[in-house]
């Protein structure tokens, strides 16, 4: 009877020792020391299952003893966490995957070594051929666990990936169509636009305000004055319904009806085209670039110190210096350049306003106008 008790205590040594390994130090725990690099092993408290990285015995994996689950070695080799009957071959016959541990989602492990963590088998679709074949993947026993998450530390196994899943793969970028700007290619005529912005621009297609707008002063030597005006529009305007006014001696634009000029009644102004106001008294050569040339009045009578405005009925649209000031005003760094000094507007310059700082500028840059020298007349009537 002695000897029977002996052998059967041999043979339970012998399947203890080969369900853990052997140990190649006294006390096989988290931390101690350990030889074959990614060896698995059960700890001495036959709780913990190890592995061994960088010559130390890590925790992989901790069963659950409260609920009867202690670490041993299943059918097929592999370690796991098993009650009483649990690592025997039935499973394997049965083509089942191994009993569910309750503790799996609170351990911090791979799912892809260890049992899902669910109450019931999963039957999905993701797992038929596992059943119709009887095979055990005991590597791949994770994919029926949806709410578990792979352990990151874990660099020995990589995690299955379930290609059959109808979920969207959260990696996966959205594509989604270019927008497409609202404010491109908004009109394709004045009759488009309307309220503040009336205009249809030619340069940009959209509706703008003050399309129609000085684009040319000269303030030559003796009688050599001129104002070109340019409809920046793709329809044609009437241009009786501007004026231009003058701020004679600092006065305010218009104040005296002497230096107001009223366009021709009914003269038309084609998209993209200029209409030259000239003094009388001024030479040939500039004559020649005149579509009016006032006989009567002063209104191109200016100075270089008095304020000059493009206005439609009875509102500014656009202006050179400011009224109430007597003195030259300077533009783009030029001191004094609304005297005796041709001004041209810049062709990137869409629109008129009657900020007159902000179109003067300080700098060759980021003045709307360039300085030229008196008299000059070349491009008077021309965009």
């Amino acid at each position: 009877m002695k000897k029977n008790i002996f052998l059967l205590s041999v043979a339970v040594f012998t399947l203890f020792i080969s369900a853990c390994g052997a140990a190649d130090e006294d006390g096989i725990f988290a931390g101690s020391e350990c030889t074959f690099e990614g060896s698995e092993i059960c700890s001495d408290n036959g709780v913990d299952i190890l592995v061994c990285q960088s010559s130390t015995w890590t925790l992989k994996k901790q069963c659950n003893i409260s609920i009867g689950k202690k670490c041993r070695q299943g059918s097929d080799g592999a370690l796991g966490c098993f009650g009483d009957g649990e690592n025997d071959s039935s499973s394997e016959n049965n083509g089942n995957e191994h009993s569910a541990d309750p503790d799996d989602e609170n351990t911090g492990t791979d799912d892809s070594e260890v049992t899902p963590d669910t109450e019931e088998p999963d039957t999905s679709s993701e797992n038929t051929d596992d059943i119709e074949d009887g095979s055990d993947d005991s590597d791949d026993q994770s994919s029926t666990d949806t709410e578990n998450k792979p352990d990151d530390s874990d660099t020995q196994e990589t995690p299955d990936t379930d290609t059959d899943t109808d979920s969207t793969d959260p990696t996966t970028e959205p594509t989604t169509e270019p927008t497409t700007d609202p404010t491109t290619n908004d009109c394709t005529s004045n009759s488009d636009c309307s309220g503040a912005t009336p205009y249809c621009s030619i340069t940009t297609s959209e509706c703008i305000a003050n399309a129609v707008f000085i684009t040319e002063y000269v303030e030559g030597s003796s009688e050599n004055k001129a104002i070109e005006i340019y409809n920046g529009s793709k329809t044609s305007v009437n241009l009786s319904n501007f004026t231009i006014r003058q701020a004679n001696n600092g006065k305010s634009f218009g104040s005296d009806a002497n230096y107001i000029y009223n366009f021709p009644e009914s003269s038309q102004l084609a998209p993209g085209a200029t209409y030259v106001v000239c003094n009388n008294l001024a030479v040939d050569s500039l004559l020649s670039h005149c579509n009016d040339i006032l006989s009567t009045g002063s209104t191109l009578k200016f100075s270089g110190d008095d304020g000059m405005a493009l206005f439609e009925g009875d509102s500014p649209v656009d202006q050179i210096g400011i009224q109430g000031d007597t003195d030259p005003w300077s533009v783009a760094g030029v001191t004094s350049a609304t005297k005796e000094h041709t001004l041209r507007r810049k062709t990137t310059v869409i629109q008129g306003t009657t900020f007159w700082d902000t179109s003067a500028g300080t700098t060759e840059e980021n003045s709307e106008w360039i300085v030229l020298a008196q008299d000059t007349f070349d491009g008077l009537g021309t965009r």
